[in-house]
């Protein structure tokens, strides 16, 4: 199965085991689900997407 990337916009991070799904997509964390509504960071270290 190849490394899928999280549908969040702004994200680069690959898909983990159990990946967050909403709507049909899939996300990395639930912070991304949510398109980061109150300003979470992503759970992935180092990650800028909630910016």
């Amino acid at each position: 199965m190849t490394e899928r990337q999280c549908d969040c916009p702004k994200c680069s991070c690959k898909l983990g085991e159990h990946p967050i799904v909403r709507h049909g997509k899939h996300y990395c964390c639930e912070a991304c689900a949510k398109h980061h509504e109150h300003g979470e960071e992503c759970a992935s270290q180092g990650c800028k997407c909630a910016h």
